[in-house]
């Protein structure tokens, strides 16, 4: 994936909840994998325009309604979008709520494509929404 992509953008965090734990877990993976591969990174590329509950806790649905058009791409970082293969980086994957909103957001602001690279994968349970690779 990092062979292919030309930008590399981080899950955002709330500011409120940024200011509190004072780093971005996502950033920092974003930024290590830059240093090792050369793909820039756009750090404040989207941006979480409320916080939300925490979602650890949510069913899928839950996340889903809770996340909905709370991640967007921040004012003035469209045009350095545009046209970019896209890695998205998190650190914990549960049901995709999150990623699937960021993707949305990139490929809005003219991504030409978005893939997503996680630490983590959670266990598969009942809640979960997004198909392992082998289903």
């Amino acid at each position: 994936m990092l062979d292919q992509a030309t930008l590399l953008i981080p899950v955002p965090m709330h500011r409120t909840k940024l200011w509190r734990r004072r780093y971005n877990q996502a950033a920092l993976l974003a930024h290590g994998l830059s240093r090792r591969s050369g793909v820039p990174v756009l750090a404040d590329g989207l941006e979480r325009r409320r916080a939300t509950r925490p979602l650890a806790r949510l069913s899928a649905k839950e996340r889903q309604r809770e996340i909905a058009d709370t991640i967007v791409v921040r004012a003035g970082r469209k045009k350095r979008i545009e046209g970019q293969a896209v890695l998205l980086v998190d650190d914990v994957l549960t049901t995709g709520a999150t990623a699937s909103v960021c993707t949305g957001a990139l490929l809005k602001a003219g991504a030409l494509s978005v893939d997503i690279l996680v630490a983590a994968r959670t266990c598969k349970g009942d809640e979960q929404d997004v198909p392992y690779p082998e289903e």
